[in-house]
């Protein structure tokens, strides 16, 4: 699951409160404003018993941004699974 449809889902404050981070943080991520670093990534994954994974965290993260930069595609190796 995306990191952002699971924020969503559950709330910025719960999100939050569950990953041990500001509201603000919870809802920069949800709205793809900014990316968990790696240490926070890997405690969201495991927070969240997997439902939010790696790919989950960074692979909607760099579409957006591909996007917003006018790029067209994902690069492949970002759509590789494990």
């Amino acid at each position: 699951m995306e990191l952002s449809v699971y924020i969503h889902c559950v709330g910025d404050e719960t999100a939050a409160r569950q990953f041990g981070v500001a509201i603000r943080t919870a809802s920069s991520w949800r709205r793809m404003e900014r990316a968990p670093s790696p240490q926070q990534a890997l405690k969201i994954v495991e927070l969240s018993a997997g439902k939010v994974d790696w790919k989950g965290i960074y692979a909607p993260y760099a579409r957006h941004r591909l996007r917003r930069a006018g790029e067209r595609s994902l690069p492949s190796s970002l759509l590789l699974g494990d």
